[in-house]
Formats: C-alpha cells, structure tokens, sequence
C-alpha cells in the first residue's frame, strides 16, 4: 500500500474558524488535494478568509483503523408546531433513543444554534456533554474536542457515490459528515452525537449513534442561520478523557463499505 499522508486545511478570519476540511490521500495525490482544500476555502459561503493553512502529514507507521459507515435513516419532518420546529422535536426524539436525557439534548441544540463559544460564536471543535446531565465538559470551551484524521478509503468511493445520488446530496457535506460520524460513534464512551451545520445554506442536520446509525434531519436550521456546530455525548460515570480526546484527534480511520439506507 502506498504511504498515506493526512492531508488538513483551516481557513480563519479575523482569529474566527470560516471553514476546514481533512483527506487521507495516497503521496501522489497530495498536491492534487491540497489544491482542491485550497479552493474550498477561497469560495466557502462562510466568507473569504484571510488565513488558510494546509497541512500534509505522514501516517507511515501508524496504526490505521478500519471500520464500516454507519447506517443512514434519512428523515424528513417538514411540518412546523408552534414554537419549537417539529424537526428539533425528531432530533430530541432520536438522541432519546440513544439514551440522552431530554434536559441535554434539548440544551445541545439551544447552544448549538446561538453560538456555542464564550464569545457567543461557533466554536472550532465540538462541545462534550454528559449524556444525563447537559454539563459540558470539554477541557477548552472555545477549542472544543476535535475529530480528526477520518475519511473513506479508495475502495469504497463508489458505495458512497452510489448513497450521495441516491439522497441528492449536491455538496460533500454528507459524505464527510458520515465518515466523522462514524468515527466519532466507535469512540471509547460515546453514546450519540448531534450535529447542525455552520454553512448558512446547508440546513440539514444529523443525529448518530452506534446504537441506531446516523439520522439525516431535514431542516435542523433557518435558511442563512450562520451558527452551527457539533456536541458529542458521553456518560461521565464511565468515561475516560485522555483515552477519549487520544482517540478523536490521533487515531487515523478509514471508511470502507457499503453505505446502507434504510
């Protein structure tokens, strides 16, 4: 097998994250895809940024995890109550399932959508939060827990292809929001994660759990809503920090295999 190289891009403006992304290429293709990073943070909706950075990194003789997508429920509720979005309602509905109290899932998504950071923006990573009582608990409340090193192998390019036209994904939004998803789901003590994007035109949202799969919500946002982010879950009671954040950000892992939609 060829070296494999993590391949990362960030781009900021005025200190603030606009848009970031990450591949595991062969060498070969390094150039290529740091090009395409590159474009992607010069023509994000979020902004032109003033600072980009691209790093490549070896992954020579490091363990590289393999493991399967999860499965994808695609859920659509585009109905409205009064008040609360009933698509906020699916989202509380789904992480209850995974065993989130009502109390820390409803506080994710408030938190998520008026700015999770101390100074009231997105953050760079995602919040951790206790499953039972909605404390955070990440260590830096700007940084956040970062899930890196995480993308799908060569072989399974086309099963993913294959699930993009079949739910009309126009944007790389889904492939790489599964493939993190079903990283962040294998880590040592994760129970479920919640996500809504902080693209302004991408409104679809996620809920995932090794327990159930990865739930598209249509609609987790307002069209233009700039805020957006991510919150793992996790039962303090039986969970290790170090174990956890070394897993997340170190441990390289593809993903290969058929996406199922059920």
């Amino acid at each position: 097998m060829a070296e494999l190289f993590s391949v990362r891009m960030r781009a900021a403006r005025g200190g603030m994250h606009v848009s970031g992304a990450e591949r595991i290429v062969p060498e070969g293709r390094i150039e290529a895809v740091a090009a395409s990073l590159l474009r992607r943070a010069m023509t994000h909706e979020n902004g032109r940024p003033e600072e980009i950075r691209i790093t490549a990194e070896s992954l020579a003789g490091k363990e590289i995890l393999r493991l399967r997508p999860l499965e994808v429920i695609n859920s659509h509720s585009p109905l409205r109550g009064e008040g609360e979005m009933v698509y906020h309602a699916v989202a509380v509905s789904e992480l209850a399932r995974a065993g989130i109290s009502d109390n820390a899932a409803r506080g994710a998504i408030k938190k998520i959508l008026s700015g999770a950071s101390p100074a009231g923006g997105n953050m760079r990573g995602a919040m951790l939060i206790d499953a039972t009582t909605g404390e955070r608990l990440e260590p830096d409340m700007e940084r956040g827990i970062r899930a890196r090193a995480v993308d799908w192998a060569e072989e399974a390019e086309e099963y993913v292809s294959i699930a993009e036209r079949e739910l009309k994904c126009a944007t790389p939004h889904f492939r790489e929001a599964l493939a993190l998803a079903s990283k962040a789901a294998n880590a040592p003590g994760a129970v479920a994660e919640l996500c809504i994007s902080d693209d302004p035109r991408y409104t679809t949202g996620y809920v995932a759990s090794s327990a159930f799969g990865y739930c598209r919500i249509a609609s987790m946002k307002e069209d233009g809503c700039r805020f957006g982010g991510r919150a793992f879950f996790v039962r303090r009671e039986d969970f290790d920090m170090n174990e956890y954040i070394k897993y997340m950000r170190n441990m390289p892992v593809l993903i290969s295999g058929m996406v199922r939609i059920l």
